[in-house]
């Protein structure tokens, strides 16, 4: 598979998400497909670079990882401030069974690409 389409998709998902961050909770299975989706397109996009099984663990680092991203915005007021101000990027607080079922539909959504193809 071309590795243009995953990439920008993947641009395009992260773009949409700030743009609607601002909604919360009203948006919430959004942002939840938004994961699945998300590992279905990581997983599309590392596809084209290593074997299934490295897809799958690298896209539960990658999951790992942003979750701690998220986390670490949560915590820190000032990081926090600097994206609601300068970038209208909000991130709602999170909680540990939140971050279990983001990480949960990314690898989920990896899983279901490598199932497909």
């Amino acid at each position: 598979m071309n590795i243009l389409i995953p990439l920008f998709s993947i641009i395009i998902l992260c773009f949409l998400n700030i743009v609607l961050s601002y909604k919360g909770k009203k948006l919430y299975w959004l942002y939840e497909s938004s994961h699945f989706v998300g590992g279905f397109l990581l997983a599309a996009l590392l596809f084209n670079f290593m074997g299934k099984n490295l897809v799958l663990l690298t896209t539960l680092i990658v999951s790992f990882v942003w979750e701690i991203y998220e986390l670490i915005i949560n915590r820190n007021r000032k990081i926090k401030r600097l994206f609601e101000d300068k970038f209208r990027y909000h991130i709602t607080p999170s909680t540990f069974s939140d971050t279990i079922l983001d990480i949960l539909l990314n690898v989920l959504g990896a899983v279901f690409y490598l199932y497909l193809f």
